[in-house]
C-alpha cells in the first residue's frame, strides 16, 4: 500500500514539475512580432470543444504548452533553442491542425540563429579547418516547419521562402537554395522577384569565397557557372529587372570562375564600361545602367589582377577612380574620317558621355598593390604605395576639419593605411632582393606607426572633450549577438530588397569605432615590423653581402655607389666595408679564412654581420 502511494506521489510530482517548466513566469517584454493571439485562442477553443470528451486534463496541458510557446515568441530577446523546444513539444502533443499559419511563420523566423551570426560562425569554422559536416546545421528545422505548414492545409508565402534563402545564403548552401527556388516556382507556383534571384546568387557567390579543397575546386566552379547562367536566363525569361545588388553578385561569381568574356560583357551592359577602352562609351550599351559602386570597382580590380594584365589593371584604376571631365566627350567622334583625326569632333556626331567612377577605399588599394607586386612591377608598387600614404593623410585632415565644424554629422572615412597596404610591396622587394625598395618600405612603416600613435592621442582627447551622445555607441552594439540569442531587429545589411536606384545610406563617423580601428592597425603594424620586417631586412642584407663577397673572393669587380663605377675591391677592404669580423682559421695558407668551392670563405664568425640595433642599420649604399 505504501509503495503504491509513493508511486502515485512521485508521478504527481513529475507532472507538476513538467507544468512548471512549461509555464514561464518571467515578465513579458515588448513583443518583437505581432501575433494574432485572438486567432490562436479561437483556433484552440474550437479544437478544445471538439475534444471535450477526452477530458479536461489534456486540454489543460495543451493550453499550458500553447501559452509557453506564445510566451517565448512574444519576448523581445529570445533563445532560438527555447522557441524550437516549445514548438516541438506542442506539435508532438497537439497535432498539426491547431496552430494558425501566423504562428508557424513566427517559429520559422526565430527557431534558428540570425543569418549574420550563422555566417560569421561558419566562416570562422571553415577558416580554422573545422568545416561543418552539413552545409546548414538547422536545415532540418526549416524543413519541418514548412512540412507542418503544408500538413495544416496552409500555403507558405514568398517571404517565408526568402527567410530560408537568407539562411542558406549566409552559409553558402547554394544547392539547398536552388532546391528551394525550384520548389517555390514549380511546386508552389509562386512568382519570384529580384530579391529571390539575389538570394540565390548570394548563396553561390558566398560559397565561392569560402575555403575549399583543391580537388573540389573545379567541380564547384563548374556548378557555380552553370547555376549562375541558369538564373540569369530565368530572369530574362520572366522579364525581371536586375538590381545593382544582383549585378554585383553576378560580377563576383564571374570573377571567381574567371569568365573573362562574360565579365567584360556584363560590364558593358550593366555599367556602360568597356574595359578595353574604359574612357570611351561602349558601342553596345544598355539604356538602363546601374550605378557603379566601390564594391563593383574592387571586383573589377580583382578580376583584372587575376587575369594578370597589369597594364589594363592600372589603366582601369586610373580611369574609374579619376574620370575625365564631361568636356572630354567633345573629342569623341563616331565618324571615321582620315582628314579629321585630331581636334574637336563634330558635335552632331558626338554624344555626351560621363565615365562611371567610384571612390576607392582601403580594399581597392590593397587589391591593386597585391596584384601589381605579385606581377613584379616594383615601380608601380612604389608609386601606388606612396599615393596611398598621401591619401591617408588627406582623408585624416579632411576628417578633422569636418569634425571641427559638425562632430555629430560627419561621414565616416573611407580609407586608412594598414598592414595589408604595405606588406604586398615588401613582399615584392624581398623576393627580388630590392634593398632600396625594402628600406623605403621600412621608412613608410615607421612613419605610419608614428602617425597612428599621434592620431590615437588626438582622437582620444577629442572623445573625452565631446559631449556624450543621446545613445552612445558601445562596442557590444557593434559586435555579433550571442550564439544562442536572436535579437528582435535582424537586419541584413546587404539585403537585395533595396530598390535599384537607391544607394545605401552614408555611414556617420563613430569615434569609438574609429579608435578601435586605429589601435588594431597600429598593433598589426608594430607586430609585423618587429617580427618580420627587421628579420627579413637583416637576412636580405646578409645575402647581398655574400653574393658580392663571392665576386670579391673570385677576383671579379663589383659596383660601388660611392665611386659610381665597377671596381675590383681587395678582400681586406671588402671585409671593412661590410663589417665582417675575421675569426680563427683552420688553413694556414689562407689568411682570414678557408676558400670554399663557391668562392666564399669559411673562418668568419658564422659569416654573419653583428645584429644591428632596432631601426639602426649601417649605410648599405657603399656596397651597391
Amino acid at each position: 500500500m505504501r509503495r503504491q502511494l509513493s508511486k502515485v506521489c512521485f508521478s504527481a510530482n513529475l507532472q507538476i514539475n513538467s507544468l512548471r517548466r512549461l509555464v514561464h513566469t518571467s515578465p513579458r517584454c515588448s513583443s518583437a512580432i505581432t501575433l494574432p493571439l485572438h486567432i490562436v485562442h479561437d483556433a484552440y477553443s474550437g479544437a478544445s470543444t471538439t475534444t471535450a470528451s477526452q477530458g479536461s486534463s489534456k486540454d489543460f496541458v495543451k493550453q499550458e504548452k500553447l501559452s509557453a510557446l506564445m510566451d517565448v515568441l512574444s519576448r523581445e530577446t529570445r533563445s532560438y533553442s527555447s522557441v524550437w523546444s516549445c514548438y516541438v513539444d506542442f506539435m508532438s502533443y497537439a497535432g498539426y491542425d491547431i496552430l494558425p499559419l501566423e504562428v508557424h511563420q513566427a517559429v520559422l523566423r526565430h527557431c534558428v540563429p540570425s543569418s549574420a551570426v550563422l555566417r560569421s560562425w561558419t566562416a570562422r569554422r571553415m577558416q580554422a579547418g573545422q568545416a561543418p559536416r552539413v552545409p546548414h546545421l538547422y536545415e532540418t528545422r526549416l524543413k519541418n516547419v514548412m512540412r507542418n505548414i503544408r500538413a495544416a492545409g496552409a500555403e507558405a508565402t514568398l517571404q517565408d521562402y526568402h527567410v530560408i534563402l537568407e539562411q542558406f545564403a549566409a552559409v553558402g548552401h547554394y544547392t539547398g537554395a536552388m532546391q528551394v527556388f525550384t520548389e517555390l516556382t514549380h511546386v508552389c507556383k509562386l512568382e519570384p522577384t529580384s530579391k529571390t534571384f539575389g538570394l540565390c546568387l548570394k548563396a553561390i557567390a558566398h560559397r565561392l569565397s569560402l575555403p575549399i579543397y583543391k580537388t573540389q575546386r573545379a567541380d564547384l566552379v563548374a556548378d557555380a557557372s552553370k547555376l549562375c547562367r541558369k538564373l540569369l536566363k530565368d530572369m530574362s525569361a520572366r522579364d525581371i529587372p536586375s538590381t545593382h545588388f544582383n549585378l554585383d553578385l553576378v560580377m563576383r561569381i564571374l570573377k571567381e570562375v574567371l569568365d573573362q568574356e562574360g565579365f567584360y560583357q556584363l560590364m558593358k551592359l550593366g555599367y556602360g564600361i568597356d574595359l578595353d577602352y574604359p574612357d570611351h562609351p561602349p558601342l553596345q550599351g544598355s539604356s538602363t545602367l546601374s550605378p557603379f559602386s566601390t564594391t563593383a570597382l574592387n571586383t573589377t580590380l580583382d578580376m583584372l589582377g587575376r587575369l594578370g594584365n597589369v597594364a589594363k589593371l592600372v589603366q582601369t584604376f586610373e580611369v574609374l577612380t579619376q574620370p575625365l571631365p564631361p568636356q572630354a566627350s567633345r573629342h569623341y567622334s563616331q565618324e571615321f574620317d582620315d582628314e579629321d583625326d585630331f581636334g574637336i569632333a563634330n558635335p552632331a556626331s558626338t554624344e555626351p558621355h560621363r565615365t562611371p567612377y567610384a571612390q576607392p577605399n582601403t580594399t581597392s588599394y590593397n587589391l591593386l598593390l597585391k596584384h601589381i607586386s605579385r606581377a613584379g612591377h616594383a615601380t608601380f608598387a612604389r608609386h601606388y604605395l606612396y599615393q596611398a600614404v598621401r591619401l591617408d593623410r588627406q582623408v585624416d585632415r579632411l576628417l578633422r576639419s569636418q569634425l571641427y565644424r559638425d562632430p555629430h554629422r560627419t561621414p565616416a572615412p573611407h580609407f586608412a593605411l594598414n598592414r595589408g597596404t604595405i606588406i604586398s610591396v615588401f613582399g615584392e622587394a624581398n623576393r627580388d632582393k630590392n634593398m632600396e625598395l625594402m628600406r623605403w618600405v621600412g621608412w613608410v612603416a615607421r612613419q605610419t606607426i608614428r602617425r597612428k600613435k599621434n592620431d590615437i592621442a588626438w582622437y582620444s582627447e577629442l572623445r573625452d572633450s565631446l559631449p556624450p551622445p543621446s545613445q552612445p555607441a558601445s562596442s557590444s552594439s557593434r559586435s555579433a549577438p550571442p550564439a544562442d540569442v536572436s535579437t528582435a531587429l535582424d537586419v541584413d545589411l546587404d539585403s537585395p530588397s533595396t530598390p535599384p536606384d537607391s544607394r545605401p545610406p552614408e555611414k556617420l563617423f563613430d569615434i569609438y569605432l574609429h579608435l578601435e580601428i586605429l589601435q588594431k592597425n597600429l598593433d598589426e603594424l608594430v607586430t609585423w615590423y618587429e617580427n618580420h620586417y627587421e628579420v627579413a631586412l637583416v637576412r636580405a642584407t646578409q645575402r647581398v653581402k655574400e653574393r658580392l663577397g663571392r665576386r670579391v673572393w673570385a677576383g671579379k669587380n663589383i659596383y660601388l655607389l660611392s665611386e659610381n663605377a665597377r671596381l675590383t675591391v681587395p678582400r681586406n677592404a671588402w671585409t671593412r666595408i661590410v663589417n665582417f669580423k675575421a675569426g680563427k682559421t683552420r688553413a694556414s695558407g689562407e689568411q682570414g679564412g678557408r676558400v670554399l668551392r663557391n668562392g666564399w670563405v669559411a673562418g668568419y664568425k658564422g659569416l654573419r654581420a653583428p645584429r644591428p640595433q632596432p631601426l639602426q642599420f649601417f649605410d648599405p649604399s657603399s656596397i651597391g
